[in-house]
């Protein structure tokens, strides 16, 4: 489980594995993706470190709800995608990137901005190619503000809240996403730990909907 995190870095996240869950992210860098079909990785029983098996990684069945995505102003054509089913790392702005991968990923309640692309898996999905929100990191003494321009995308989006029963299972291992005691999980507060929306909470990782010039200080 990944959730309420600011990724600035050009790439965001590197995964060579599957069953992840990203709730509720800023992604400003790429997502890359590759399988591993040349060994095999020990997987657990929920809550334990007993080795239940061992299976090759394939790619896919990740869940991503509610994030906020930003590109660098470019959608790339089909070519510039190239064959998505081959064995490489394969690096988008957005969820594109995943849709030639064995297995389905689910995702829903995201906003792409600025080029970034969803999955075509993807049905209810946000896409504003032409907004771009500009985040940026500002230090003033000795402290470290995200500046970033939030439109009425964070108003249309088509969000729900997150909880164990919307997650589902992870399909190697068949756990449920829960808290580290076996409880459900409800992602209903955000980065500063502030309640969400039950029925509609705002995209990425900040519960706020007021359109303009966001500052938060992250550090």
């Amino acid at each position: 489980m990944v959730d309420n995190n600011i990724f600035l870095s050009p790439t965001s996240v590197l995964d060579m594995s599957e069953g992840g869950a990203y709730v509720h992210n800023l992604f400003a860098g790429k997502i890359t993706n590759r399988p591993e079909p040349g060994r095999k990785t020990p997987f657990h029983p929920p809550h334990s470190t007993t080795v239940a098996g061992l299976v090759i990684t394939t790619g896919g069945d990740n869940r991503f709800y509610n994030n906020v995505f930003i590109g660098n102003g470019q959608i790339p054509t089909t070519a510039e995608r190239g064959n998505l089913k081959e064995l490489r790392w394969i690096s988008s702005h957005g969820l594109w990137g995943y849709d030639g991968r064995e297995f389905p990923i689910f995702a829903a309640g995201n906003v792409y901005l600025h080029g970034a692309q969803p999955s075509a898996q993807e049905t209810n999905a946000l896409v504003l190619p032409a907004v771009n929100p500009a985040p940026r990191l500002v230090e003033q003494n000795g402290q470290w503000f995200l500046h970033l321009t939030v439109g009425d995308w964070a108003q249309q989006a088509q969000t729900g809240l997150v909880t164990t029963e919307r997650l589902g299972k992870a399909r190697v291992p068949a756990a449920a996403y829960e808290n580290p005691d076996g409880t459900p999980l409800r992602v209903d507060r955000d980065y500063f730990g502030r309640r969400r929306d039950p029925k509609r909470p705002a995209p990425g990782p900040v519960e706020r909907r007021a359109v303009g010039e966001l500052q938060l200080r992250v550090w």
